[in-house]
């Protein structure tokens, strides 16, 4: 049964999701600096421009991020929230 859409519960989804998020963040940004430090190092001793590493690096360092993303989403999928829970209902 679908229970009414209040701001007291958007903002507990709202925070399930945020807290969730800036740890996927920090995840991700350290996940990518290891790889754009072992790519930037392995492409700089093989001599090519600074510049190109950015080049590669960026995209890969987006890449990791939006695949890091979806994790808080699936984490608070399904989760109780006391008087609701948040799940998907197929029509």
């Amino acid at each position: 049964m679908e229970v009414e859409i209040t701001w007291g519960r958007v903002f507990r989804i709202w925070w399930a999701y945020l807290w969730r998020n800036l740890i996927a963040i920090i995840a991700a940004m350290i996940i990518g600096g290891i790889i754009g430090g072992i790519l930037g190092a392995i492409l700089g001793a093989m001599g090519v421009s600074l510049s190109t590493i950015q080049m590669i690096a960026g995209p890969i360092g987006l890449i990791c991020g939006l695949m890091i993303s979806v994790f808080p989403i699936k984490m608070i999928l399904g989760k109780d929230f006391g008087d609701f829970r948040l799940v998907l209902i197929r029509k």
